[in-house]
């Protein structure tokens, strides 16, 4: 999902949106060890740039394993990632997220889910406490496409996983968007969650658009799919403020989780 407000060189919001946008165009699924619990009295910018470069380069390592050229240097060899990193190290939550998936980017797809699912149970908002030390793996598929839902649907049933899929209902790009009849059949094995009708992003709400963007997708989610959406995600990765309009809507709506770049959280 990741293509929010980081690169290679910066620390401010534009260096992280270039990061995760260069992230986002290889065409594989972006790996990222994800918070679910809130941030120490100790920790300094856990929501930054330096923050989300760590939880890449850990789930980098726990995804293709310490021997592999790709995991890069031992993250928690720097003394100022030990806190966050032994946080996140307790109760790991991988997660992949992908975008359109083109044909030339499926082999390495394959071998990213293919690894994901090798280390864990997956993501579910049914499951049981996530107990100290079990790897649960959160795969999502963003934006709608749906050939690439198609793909990512068939994949995980030859991997017993269940994905996340957050389908948006215009895009100005070409491809097809998931119809409402896919969306029924998807949810009748994996989550449907919410993320806008148009692609926008939290800031970008007001009260002319709110209704569109907010209330209908997520209504029209839960008549196609007979249960509201549990949880959602903005265009941008942009963690849950409660300043904001939309935020204010989908907390109305009952939406209880948000992923954002850093973290699954509670709204």
């Amino acid at each position: 999902m990741q293509h929010s407000d980081i690169g290679a060189t910066g620390d401010g919001p534009a260096a992280l949106r270039d990061l995760i946008l260069a992230q986002t165009h290889q065409g594989a699924g972006v790996p990222v060890l994800l918070r679910t619990s809130p941030p120490g009295p100790d920790e300094v910018e856990p929501f930054g740039a330096d923050a989300y470069r760590l939880q890449v380069a850990l789930a980098a390592r726990l995804l293709d394993g310490p021997g592999s050229a790709d995991a890069g240097p031992d993250p928690e060899t720097r003394p100022e990632s030990g806190v966050l990193a032994g946080r996140l190290l307790e109760r790991p939550l991988l997660a992949l997220n992908f975008h359109r998936i083109r044909g030339r980017n499926q082999t390495v797809v394959r071998e990213q889910l293919t690894r994901a699912a090798a280390l864990g149970p997956s993501f579910d908002l049914d499951a049981p406490a996530h107990p100290p030390g079990e790897v649960r793996v959160l795969v999502a598929f963003y934006d709608g496409f749906a050939r690439t839902a198609e793909f990512a649907a068939d994949q995980c049933r030859r991997l017993g996983l269940k994905a996340l899929f957050f389908p948006i209902f215009f895009s100005p790009r070409s491809g097809r968007l998931l119809t409402d009849a896919d969306l029924a059949a998807l949810a009748k094995v994996h989550e449907v969650g919410w993320h806008t009708t148009s692609h926008v992003a939290a800031a970008d709400v007001d009260e002319a658009t709110v209704q569109a963007e907010v209330v209908d997708p997520f209504r029209r989610i839960e008549r196609v799919t007979g249960r509201a959406p549990r949880i959602g995600a903005w265009r941008g990765g942009t963690r849950f403020d409660p300043t904001k309009l939309g935020n204010r809507a989908l907390a109305d709506l009952g939406l209880t989780r948000l992923v954002s770049n850093w973290s699954v959280e509670g709204v």
